[in-house]
């Protein structure tokens, strides 16, 4: 049963990892114009990758995957652009932000009830969120060099128009992979209990 249980939980982490990198691949391919419409994934993806996958080795291959597929499109495009700047490397912190909450922010649906859950999950995330905008989007008017005059009221302008766009955008992702955990956890964990629970009376009744 042991086997069992650990080869199942084997083949979840590995499809969580193949649908996260799909994903990325999916959205995150909107440098390539014209080539999708859907809202990159990115942070909701290193946000789900601390939460499901939750070990080092995930977050670093994400970052280069994601770092990869930026250095692609700029060879795309023939340009950088504003896509990679000397504040590119902040990115990474901006990232880590979403993994580390997202690793400690994981539900427990058979410890505490979806209400607790869902609260924790979207304080989390919101939280999470905001850290990482702050980060990227606060390195990116200091330290690109394309805002040298740029003043406090006028940062403070553009984070209003940017802020709840950028925290919006994983939404989307979290909810679709919350509701599958949930359906899944509740599916399997009471296939598990009502099996071993019949197979736990078979053998009392042999027994007797």
């Amino acid at each position: 049963m042991k086997s069992v249980n650990q080869k199942s939980t084997a083949s979840l982490l590995l499809a969580v990892f193949a649908l996260l990198t799909l994903l990325m691949l999916a959205t995150r391919t909107h440098h390539f114009a014209g080539l999708n419409n859907l809202p990159s994934a990115s942070i909701a993806i290193f946000f789900l990758a601390g939460m499901y996958l939750r070990n080092m080795k995930a977050f670093w291959f994400f970052y280069i995957l994601s770092v990869t597929i930026d250095l692609a499109s700029s060879y795309y495009r023939g340009q950088f652009g504003d896509c990679i700047t000397s504040s590119y490397p902040a990115l990474v912190l901006s990232y880590g932000a979403m993994f580390v909450v997202g690793y400690y922010s994981r539900p427990n649906w058979q410890k505490n009830s979806w209400q607790i859950n869902i609260i924790k999950m979207a304080l989390a995330l919101f939280i999470a969120s905001s850290i990482a905008f702050f980060i990227s989007n606060g390195s990116y008017y200091a330290l690109s060099g394309k805002f040298p005059d740029l003043s406090w009221a006028e940062y403070a302008t553009r984070v209003d128009k940017y802020y709840f766009k950028s925290i919006s955008n994983p939404v989307f992702y979290v909810i679709s992979a919350i509701v599958i955990d949930f359906t899944v956890s509740h599916f399997f964990t009471d296939k598990a209990i009502n099996t071993s629970g019949t197979a736990s009376e078979s053998a009392n009744s042999g027994k007797l």
